[in-house]
């Protein structure tokens, strides 16, 4: 039996200072993660906005982290929790065929990338449509694609794709970008200097098309005019949805999916707190996913504390 002092589910920014916290407090400490350290940080091709950083790839970031909760002593664990048991001081965690025991447990699973929902879309998902440009973007290169959305990621995307993609056809299915102000700067000046950008507002995508391989997109525009463009690839950058399936019936979870805590990050199971991308708040980026990791490792060392 490994039983630990607090297991974080999920090795992005918020788990990660969980970890660091909850070990400069004298916890042991477990993270579990399923996929990739750092979670969508690690896909991030540049970090602008992290304090102390001009620049940083997140997958730098995300090591960085890392390694810094493993110097202090955190267990990893790769793999994906099967199911959970919740009980005070005494939680059972199944990953794969492993039984952890935790006395207080941190859920930071972040988000995944939310689908259109299109006819064609499911087709051709890893045969033309990609989720992460930073991850599948080199596919593409000197060839034609489009990108889908309107917001930070999505003219993150369009920044990162322009010095690889021969062209990119932008579907916004708003009337602007709803991105930050320093992000549309930098779009223009890239699509001052080169001419491989083709914005499409108050336009949605119909369907995708292809054999095989994706070959074009349907899309169209507010006045219901139709528009077919011939592409080998399609980014999708709409926004991403919590990853909450796995406590979907035992932790209460807002209308959106995202879980409900208090002001310490306490969901409704005693013990159990939540921080980063897959709890409700406003504002999610890796700084505030850390300033959660921080608040809900220092109040999972208080309950300890009061339980023992």
């Amino acid at each position: 039996m490994e039983k630990y002092d607090v297991v974080i589910i999920g090795a992005g920014p918020c788990g990660l200072t969980a970890a660091i916290y909850a070990l400069r407090s004298g916890l042991s400490v477990a993270i579990i993660e399923k996929n990739m350290i750092g979670g969508q940080t690690s896909l991030t091709y540049e970090v602008k906005n992290y304090p102390g950083f001009v620049s940083i790839s997140g997958m730098e970031l995300s090591t960085k982290m890392h390694e810094q909760a493993t110097l202090l002593g955190a267990v990893t664990i790769y793999g994906e929790v099967k199911s959970i048991n919740f009980s005070p001081m005494n939680n059972l965690i199944i990953v794969e065929d492993k039984e952890v025991f935790a006395n207080t447990i941190i859920l930071s699973m972040g988000a995944r990338a939310r689908t259109l929902g299109v006819n064609g879309e499911s087709d051709f998902i890893g045969r033309g449509i990609c989720y992460c440009a930073v991850c599948d973007g080199a596919i593409f290169k000197d060839q034609d694609v489009v990108l889908v959305g309107g917001g930070n990621s999505a003219v993150q995307d369009a920044i990162y794709l322009s010095n690889i993609a021969k062209s990119i056809t932008i579907i916004n299915n708003l009337p602007s970008f709803t991105c930050q102000k320093i992000l549309l700067d930098e779009l223009e000046k890239i699509m001052n200097n080169k001419h491989n950008i083709n914005i499409n507002h108050n336009s949605m995508v119909k369907e995708f098309l292809g054999t095989d391989v994706l070959s074009a997109v349907k899309f169209v525009n507010d006045a219901g005019e139709e528009k077919t463009v011939n592409v080998s690839g399609a980014f999708i950058a709409i926004g991403r949805e919590p990853d909450t399936e796995l406590v979907r019936n035992t932790i209460h979870l807002d209308e959106h999916g995202y879980v409900a805590v208090d002001d310490n990050l306490e969901t409704n199971q005693p013990g159990v707190f939540a921080g980063g991308d897959v709890r409700v708040k406003r504002l999610r980026q890796i700084v505030t996913a850390c300033a959660d990791g921080a608040i809900a490792a220092t109040n999972a060392n208080s309950f300890i504390n009061q339980n023992k």
